[in-house]
C-alpha cells in the first residue's frame, strides 16, 4: 500500500474493503498496490482514501463500499448512469472524487450516479451511487453530468408532477397532500433538483403565482412527504435517525422554492419565519 496513507488509514481502508466483500458478496483481491475486482481495472488505495478522507469507520465503510460497487458496475456493458443529488454533509457524500454542482439553497449537490445492485438474498436491492471520477475515466466515460442528463432529470420531474396530479384526483387529495417516491433510478433528493418538479410542488397544477415555497419532509431518500401533518421537525429528525445511513435524506425539513432547495431553520415556526423574511 502506498506510504501516503498512515498505518491507521491503511488498516481502515482494508477493513472497509473486506467488510463490503463479506456483506455484499463482492469478489475482491487486495495487495499493497490497491484493490482488484474481476474484469475491472485496478483501484489504487489512494482512490479509496480520497472517497473516505477523514471519515470515521462506519462512514468510511459506506463510502468505500459504494465506490467498489460503482467501479464494478461501470465496467459492465449496459451500465445505467442517472443524475444523482446528495444532501450536503451526508455520510454517503464522497469527500473527493465525485464531480458535482452545488444547487441553489445549499442543501444539495448534483452529479452523476450509476444504478447498482447491492446485497444478496432478501437484502438485495437496486440503488444509485456516485460515479467515481477515476472509475469513469478508466471505462472511457464522462464523470460529469451532461446536457442530456439534465434534460432527462427535467423529463423525470415532469413525469412525477403528472403522477402527483393523477394520484390527487383519484384519491380526492388536496394540492397540499402527497408522497414523492423514486422514479427511474432517481431518489427523492434527486427529484428535488428538477426545476420542473419544484415548480409543480410550489405552484401546484394551476400554476398559482402567489405561492412561493413548500415545506417537504425527506428523512429517507425513498420517501418525501408534503402532507403538512408530516412536516414536524421532531418527526423528521426521529425518522432520519431511524434510517440506515446509506438511505438517509435530510435531517430537517427542506424549504423548496422554484429555484432553491434549502434546509429549514431550526425554529418550530419555520415556515412563518421564512415567509416573514
Amino acid at each position: 500500500m502506498s506510504p501516503e496513507q498512515p498505518p491507521p488509514v491503511r488498516a481502515l481502508l482494508r477493513r472497509s474493503v473486506l467488510a463490503t466483500s463479506v456483506l455484499d458478496d463482492l469478489d475482491v483481491d487486495l495487495d499493497d498496490d490497491g484493490v482488484r475486482l474481476p474484469g475491472c481495472s485496478p483501484l489504487e488505495w489512494s482512490d479509496l482514501a480520497r472517497t473516505a478522507a477523514g471519515a470515521d469507520e462506519d462512514v468510511a465503510r459506506l463510502r468505500v463500499g459504494e465506490l467498489l460497487h460503482a467501479h464494478r458496475e461501470l465496467h459492465r456493458d449496459g451500465a445505467r448512469t442517472v443524475p444523482l443529488a446528495i444532501p450536503v454533509g451526508a455520510d454517503r457524500h464522497p469527500a473527493y472524487g465525485w464531480p458535482h454542482v452545488p444547487q441553489l439553497g445549499g442543501a444539495l449537490d448534483l452529479g452523476l450516479g450509476v444504478v447498482v445492485r447491492t446485497g444478496t438474498g432478501d437484502r438485495a436491492r437496486e440503488r444509485t451511487v456516485p460515479v467515481p471520477v477515476g472509475s469513469a475515466r478508466a471505462t472511457g466515460r464522462s464523470p460529469r453530468l451532461g446536457e442530456v442528463d439534465l434534460a432527462r432529470l427535467e423529463d423525470i420531474g415532469a413525469l412525477v408532477a403528472r403522477r402527483l396530479v393523477r394520484d390527487a384526483g383519484s384519491r380526492g387529495l388536496g394540492a397540499g397532500d402527497g408522497v414523492l417516491r423514486p422514479v427511474a433510478g432517481c431518489d427523492v433528493p434527486t427529484l428535488l433538483a428538477s426545476a420542473t418538479l419544484r415548480e409543480h410542488l410550489v405552484a401546484g397544477p394551476d400554476r398559482t403565482v402567489g405561492n412561493v415555497l413548500r415545506a417537504i419532509a425527506v428523512p429517507d431518500r425513498t420517501r418525501g412527504w408534503f402532507d403538512l401533518t408530516r412536516i414536524d421537525p421532531a418527526y423528521v429528525g426521529a425518522a432520519w435517525m431511524a434510517t440506515d445511513a446509506a438511505d438517509r435524506g435530510f435531517r430537517r425539513p427542506v424549504l423548496v422554492t422554484r429555484s432553491e432547495v434549502a434546509l429549514a431553520p431550526t425554529s418550530p415556526r419555520l415556515v412563518e419565519d421564512v415567509l416573514a423574511d
